[in-house]
């Protein structure tokens, strides 16, 4: 499993913030395009944010510089841009905290109680009787 960057302040080489310039630029440009090429601005995105976690700048300001970008970028029509932050940003937090997927855990939308999603679990695994 990834570690986490150690907690300090960001700092970054001469080619780290050039690179960090034109991946910023690759995103700007795949939400210019008409229409948005998805993987590219998938791809990206990844790209930036892991060398953004490389040199130890925190996931909350990533995520605001992303959604920066995203604010500046033309969206048309605009009504696309709340889907397109919400894409970035998953994409930011699976790349930053790695893969997301598997099986959920938590709550079924329709159901009032604290049931697992298994429902093959008993009542004693449940509450660890």
């Amino acid at each position: 499993m990834d570690r986490l960057p150690p907690a300090r302040a960001a700092t970054r080489t001469l080619a780290q913030h050039r690179d960090a310039r034109d991946l910023r630029g690759v995103i700007v440009e795949a939400l210019a395009a008409e229409p948005i090429n998805a993987q590219m601005l998938r791809d990206g995105v990844w790209t930036y944010v892991r060398g953004e976690r490389e040199v130890g700048v925190a996931p909350g300001v990533v995520i605001l510089a992303l959604t920066d970008m995203i604010e500046r970028a033309k969206l048309v029509p605009d009504v696309d841009r709340p889907a397109w932050t919400r894409e970035v940003i998953l994409w930011c937090v699976e790349a930053y905290f790695g893969q997301l997927g598997g099986v959920a855990v938590g709550r079924r939308r329709d159901s009032t109680d604290d049931a697992p999603l298994d429902e093959s679990v008993d009542e004693t695994t449940r509450t660890g009787e």
